[in-house]
């Protein structure tokens, strides 16, 4: 990493122990500090959260006192990532969907354009369940309007490299949907503030037997109220993002 370059992983846990330790492990031996967030979990997962502390160096743990949702611990996370120093945020799942592999590249593509959000977009595996794959079709048409853009591939995939200035600066002042909203939502905050972004294949498989935190009526209810604000919030901002369409044809 350059001297102004210094990147770390937020892994948010909630009711996901059992998985984490081969996350963070994973993570560690490819050279990035973790920030463990603990979501308010139970004593379980608690126990599994410590011994990960314990048995892989480089871990910090911010621990919640209530569970937030994985965008609140993920704020979090980001949070004591700039107390710490750290100029990017690896933003990680802890239930292992995602293949780890592609951690360089992201931390090159970084190095390059320092001040672009890196996301992965899924490429699946027969495990799919076909509702995942069918709302991520239609969050993705409604994000193409909310941002004018067709080259955002994915809003909803939990892999990306945060450039955390810009970052923590969106977050801190205004409110972001703490739960299953929180992807989708602050990557569009984040488009609408200017910031660039670079899109890069993530192979995710959904293991026999995982544990899903995602409530199909509540959250699904969430994401829609949250397109409706988005998109009002949009209407005003449709000159400033012609305007960007149009320089970026020009280039």
């Amino acid at each position: 990493m350059s001297g102004n370059n210094r990147p770390c992983a937020i892994v948010p846990v909630y009711r996901h122990g059992k998985t984490l330790h081969d996350v963070v492990s994973a993570i560690a031996a490819r050279g990035l500090p973790v920030i463990v967030v603990d979501d308010g979990n139970d004593e379980e997962t608690k126990g599994y959260i410590a011994r990960v502390k314990e048995s892989v160096s480089g871990v910090e743990v911010v621990t919640l006192a209530q569970n937030k949702g994985k965008g609140g611990a993920v704020i979090a996370g980001f949070v004591r990532a700039r107390e710490l120093g750290y100029s990017h945020a690896f933003q990680i799942d802890a239930d292992g969907q995602h293949d780890l592999e592609p951690i360089a590249e992201f931390l090159r593509e970084s190095e390059k354009k320092p001040d672009a959000l890196i996301c992965g977009y899924p490429v699946y595996d027969e495990t799919v369940p076909a509702s995942r794959k069918n709302g991520r079709k239609v969050t993705n048409f409604w994000v193409s309007i909310e941002t004018f853009s067709s080259g955002i591939k994915d809003a909803m995939c939990g892999f990306r490299l945060y450039p955390l200035e810009k970052t923590c600066s969106l977050v801190t002042r205004r409110r972001i949907g703490l739960r299953m909203t929180f992807d989708i939502e602050i990557l569009i905050r984040l488009y609408w503030m200017g910031v660039s972004m670079v899109f890069r294949p993530i192979k995710v498989i959904y293991p026999e037997g995982g544990v899903s935190n995602f409530r199909m009526v509540q959250d699904n209810i969430a994401i829609s109220a949250m397109h409706t604000r988005l998109f009002f919030g949009m209407l005003p901002r449709i000159p400033l993002l012609l305007a960007r369409k149009v320089l970026k044809r020009a280039h």
